[in-house]
């Protein structure tokens, strides 16, 4: 049963965790962490039910609010972690001494150095919304809401999705000088479907997004229109033949790819592990040898320049701080093609002797920082820097077989560490064929690709880029549309029964995850 005692802010959580953790003579480091978040979540359905249709509307309003702590301790090189929901005194007395127990109950660890350290920079004041914090969301998703449905122009066209607004704050104090009291950030993402339907069958099919920092950011009916335009289009064609395509990716696509292939392929703890198809080098270290990144080496096309920054004023995913405490700041990952940096938390970047990069996060499954996960390496906005061509231009461009792929499903790698991956049309696509666009239906091909063929042979990138976020909003990328090779359709007219049903769905995914 709970404690009855007064609930502690975080800041306080964390002081008092610290000075708990310092009272064993035998710890050498401790880190107390505490986060809280609220999550307020607006739906639109759109119920079809014996040949009636009611909606779009807006079918609920939700809020969720959670808060943690969390306390690591330090023996030699064993470490000890507890966490517990409840900020009172007893509760937090009663995880540390959890976390002394479980560290002296542990085997050495010979990849643990220290706990994070303080990196000299200044961190970036990043604009936060009062309004979210507050708690006073309602009126705005609602109205963001309302503004997606007043956008659905045609009877026979579904619209369904989440509008989300999230403040989550946290503080963290360690015996290395960390000292965070209350980092807040908020965000706001709207993620929606719209869909052809007739009968029973989905004819096309789009979706859209709008997200920012801010309420203000937040366009419903941009997100709805942007789904809305591909779901209005009958396809022409069913399928495509099966063969190899020059692909031309909408940002939304390249989104997919960013986050679900080449993001945590950059992260020093997949490389560590053998788990990144980029190449790595071997290297001696505490007697055994271990893999790390070969920066400098050419891994992608000489057009692509990507970055990790967590500064953007606007990114969805800045942060001024990690979860370790650590000050943010820009990481080039590849310049011009080759690899010049990594993202990594403390435990990977002194395993390599490095200074971390501020990447370590502690993301669940639901958006916000959450303190009963450990901290590791990932990705905040990804940016890929923009071309100078038109949309049309790449269009007229292609040569040969072509496609165009505004969004594409469930793209993963179909080995760890591998380089092919598998992947669907979700969205309407269309075949390009002499300057042409031809509407395809949506789930009307099944993807096999080869990242370092995608990203190793483009062949042109837009001006236009947009933010887009997958899955539980932990990462953002602003993405460009990007023309390239290296994808083949397998097998055309069918996704596979099985990789649906084993699917979450995709109001699961793309809306419910939220």
């Amino acid at each position: 049963m709970a404690s009855t005692a007064a609930t502690l802010d975080l800041a306080s959580a964390v002081e008092y965790l610290q000075s708990q953790g310092e009272r064993f003579g035998d710890v050498r480091g401790v880190e107390a962490y505490a986060s809280a978040n609220m999550l307020t979540q607006a739906r639109l359905e759109t119920l079809r039910y014996h040949g009636r249709t009611i909606g779009p509307l807006s079918q609920q309003m939700v809020t969720i609010r959670n808060a943690a702590a969390s306390v690591r301790l330090v023996i030699g090189q064993r470490i000890g972690v507890c966490s517990t929901s409840y900020l009172t005194k007893p509760e937090l007395q009663q995880i540390v001494e959890q976390a002394h127990r479980s560290a002296a109950a542990q085997p050495d660890d010979p990849d643990f150095v220290d706990l994070a350290t303080p990196l000299s920079r200044t961190p970036v004041r990043l604009p936060h919304d009062p309004a979210i914090v507050a708690g006073e969301v309602a009126e705005p998703l609602a109205a963001a809401a309302e503004a997606a449905i007043a956008a659905v122009d045609r009877p026979y066209l579904d619209l369904a999705g989440s509008m989300i607004a999230v403040s989550e704050r946290m503080a963290i104090r360690s015996t290395n000088g960390i000292a965070v009291e209350d980092a807040i950030d908020t965000f706001t993402v709207a993620q929606l479907t719209a869909e052809w339907v007739e009968g029973a069958d989905v004819v096309s099919s789009g979706v859209g997004w709008s997200s920012g920092r801010h309420l203000g950011a937040l366009d419903g009916a941009a997100a709805a229109n942007d789904a809305l335009e591909l779901a209005r289009i009958r396809p022409v064609q069913e399928t495509v033949p099966e063969g190899d395509y020059t692909v031309l990716l909408g940002p939304y696509a390249v989104a997919d790819i960013i986050d679900n292939l080449f993001a945590h392929a950059t992260t020093l703890s997949t490389c560590y592990y053998g788990l990144s198809w980029l190449p790595t080098v071997s290297r001696e270290h505490n007697g055994r040898q271990v893999l790390e990144p070969a920066e400098g080496a050419q891994v992608v096309s000489e057009a692509l320049t990507i970055v990790d920054d967590p500064t953007l004023p606007q990114g969805m995913a800045s942060k001024s701080y990690d979860d370790e405490g650590v000050v943010t700041a820009v990481t080039p990952l590849v310049t011009e093609g080759r690899l010049v940096g990594t993202l990594s938390n403390s435990y990977f970047a002194n395993l390599y002797g490095r200074p971390t990069s501020g990447n370590g996060f502690r993301f669940g499954l639901r958006p916000g920082r959450l303190a009963t996960v450990d901290p590791a390496p990932s990705a905040t906005n990804t940016v890929v820097r923009p071309g100078d061509r038109t949309f049309d231009e790449l269009v007229e461009q292609c040569d040969g077989p072509a496609i165009y792929l505004p969004r594409t499903w469930y793209t993963y790698p179909m080995r760890l560490g591998g380089t092919t991956f598998s992947s669907s049309n979700r969205a309407t696509s269309f075949l390009i064929e002499g300057g042409e666009l031809i509407p395809v239906a949506p789930n009307a091909f099944k993807l096999v690709g080869d990242i370092g063929t995608v990203l190793g042979e483009v062949m042109g990138i837009s001006k236009e880029t947009k933010m887009a976020t997958t899955w539980a909003a932990a990462s953002a990328s602003i993405a460009p549309f990007i023309l390239t090779r290296g994808m083949r359709v397998e097998r055309p007219g069918e996704v596979a029964e099985a990789e649906e049903g084993e699917s979450y769905g995709e109001a699961a995914v793309d809306e419910s995850a939220f």
